[in-house]
């Protein structure tokens, strides 16, 4: 009963802190940030889909460890940053983690219900999936190409059975999904509110909050024993990358920027993903 409250708190606790920041922030007649254009759009699912097509040829033939393959593991050969990992393993954290997860998740959805979002929610919807969906394609191909083993397999604790180390996702471990996935979230939701609000006195707080909410889910994936520190650190990198990268495909130039607002071109930029094998 004690952790389902406590879970429950962390969710009301996240969108309450979002939510109190819908009083009317901007002008009614600002023009709306950004804006949906089929070029960019084609480009980023594009993206995805060729990042899910490679991370799917990459996963053929992929086997998972053997007892003998887990039993001549050396924690020794980690390097001295990362070894500290293959001493921890917290099932509680795990489940922490994923509650953090699916807050994060949630949480940017409550940009529609702001005066501001409310006026083009669909764009902000299409956006934000676009954020997840790419950084989902590039967590997915990076796994299925480094297949590193997981720090609890390293691990000689009694109670971690030997078949979850057998699982083949224990050799997923690089770079971590629950920590790019929150840190794209967190930072998408993080700077749109800056583009819809850039005089509000609370940009500050919502940045302050989305970093934590998003540290926590990695530090929760280090505590459980799932990742190493490299690939916490790896994915809070790509998932922030593109966090920002999406919304600022879609912005307008000197639209929701501090000072007078500029005309509605749009910003200049190109997506390009290079590949090396």
């Amino acid at each position: 009963m004690t952790a389902t409250i406590g879970k429950t708190t962390v969710v009301l606790m996240l969108f309450g802190l979002l939510l109190g920041a819908r009083p009317v922030l901007a002008a009614d007649n600002d023009p709306f940030p950004y804006e949906l254009e089929g070029g960019t759009e084609a480009a980023v699912l594009g993206s995805t889909a060729i990042l899910f097509g490679l991370g799917f040829w990459a996963d053929q033939g992929y086997a998972p460890l053997t007892p003998e393959e887990i039993a001549a593991l050396d924690p020794e050969t980690i390097n001295w940053f990362d070894r500290s990992a293959t001493r921890r393993y917290s099932p509680g954290a795990a489940k922490a983690s994923d509650i953090m997860l699916y807050a994060t998740m949630a949480a940017p959805l409550s940009l529609g219900l702001t005066d501001r979002g409310s006026l083009q929610p669909n764009t902000l919807g299409l956006m934000y999936l676009e954020t997840y969906a790419l950084q989902g394609g590039l967590t997915y191909l990076a796994k299925n190409l480094f297949s590193r083993t997981r720090p609890y397999v390293y691990n000689d604790n009694p109670d971690i059975p030997l078949e979850l180390k057998m699982e083949k996702t224990s050799r997923r471990s690089f770079y971590s999904g629950h920590t790019s996935a929150a840190f794209a979230s967190m930072v998408f939701l993080a700077s749109v509110f800056e583009r819809l609000y850039p005089d509000s006195s609370a940009r500050g707080w919502v940045w302050g909050g989305c970093m934590t909410a998003a540290a926590t889910t990695g530090y929760l994936r280090y505590a459980a024993g799932r990742h190493y520190p490299t690939d916490i650190l790896v994915g809070a990198a790509m998932g922030a990358f593109v966090g920002y990268l999406v919304p600022s495909l879609h912005e307008l130039e000197g639209v929701g920027q501090d000072g007078p607002a500029g005309g509605k071109s749009r910003r200049s930029m190109t997506l390009g993903i290079t590949l090396g094998f």
